[in-house]
């Protein structure tokens, strides 16, 4: 998602040890917009999608339900 901004040029990731909890983000933009900006549009595009994506599933699973008259769960 943060690749998809037309003002950034790179976006790249390092994970510094399986056992570590930290993951180190390269952003870089032309100039004209921060990268921390950046970073947190694409998160929150990503949101957008996932919230997305999950809405259509549980529609369709009630679909599904009212459709085959199943219990699911």
């Amino acid at each position: 998602m943060i690749m998809k901004n037309p003002e950034v040029e790179f976006c790249g990731y390092s994970i510094t040890h399986p056992s570590e909890s930290k993951i180190n983000f390269r952003i870089q933009t032309k100039g004209g917009l921060p990268a921390v900006e950046a970073f947190q549009k694409g998160l929150e595009e990503l949101m957008g999608i996932c919230q997305h994506v999950l809405s259509t599933f549980e529609a369709s699973v009630e679909e599904y339900k009212t459709k085959s008259d199943v219990t699911v769960g």
